[in-house]
């Protein structure tokens, strides 16, 4: 796994919960969901007896890889709740990051789709031939709310650049108007 070889799994912190706390329980419940259920959001609960003693949250969204997030996000997101709320104890190993390995995993798959589309976009080269800038561009999409305050346009969605570019290559030459104006 890489870069993920130094995260700790929750499956790897419960044992310390559990063997370390007198009346432990974990509650959990969901706090957020998209209307179709495909996004979730959990909050975990640490007790101990009937004092709270930590809580930790977290989203998760069908098929976001190839794995587990295909058919059980649900179940997914409740133990990456569960071990961000043993994090957040003090049953954390201070030996090993705060984050655990499934967190990692979430937040390498949602940083794939803030990389920069690769240059052979169609969009890209139309924006490359007619010479427009970077900051020329960038402030058009962030006109139209295609990007977030101080994101760059490159960082828009591939489906939003997508979108764009069946629009642009309907009418190049207006496009590139339109971004240069």
């Amino acid at each position: 796994m890489g870069r993920l070889d130094n995260y700790e799994e929750v499956k790897d912190r419960l044992p310390r919960f559990w063997q370390s706390t007198k009346g432990g329980r974990i509650v959990t419940e969901i706090i957020d969901h998209s209307e179709n259920w495909e996004r979730v959001v959990y909050k975990a609960s640490l007790f101990e007896g009937d004092i709270l003693i930590a809580t930790g949250h977290a989203m998760d969204w069908k098929g976001k890889d190839n794995q587990a997030n295909r058919t059980n996000w649900v179940e997914v997101c409740e133990t990456s709740a569960i071990g961000r709320a043993i994090a957040n104890s003090r049953f954390q190993d201070p030996n090993v990051p705060r984050a655990s390995r499934e967190e990692m995993e979430v937040a390498q798959e949602r940083q794939k789709d803030l990389d920069e589309p690769k240059e052979g976009h169609p969009l890209i080269k139309l924006i490359n031939e007619n010479k427009l800038t970077d900051k020329v561009v960038t402030q058009f999409f962030s006109k139209r709310g295609w990007v977030k305050s101080g994101q760059s346009w490159k960082q828009a969605t591939a489906e939003k650049l997508d979108e764009v570019y069946g629009r642009a290559k309907q009418n190049p030459k207006g496009f590139v108007e339109a971004i240069a104006a």
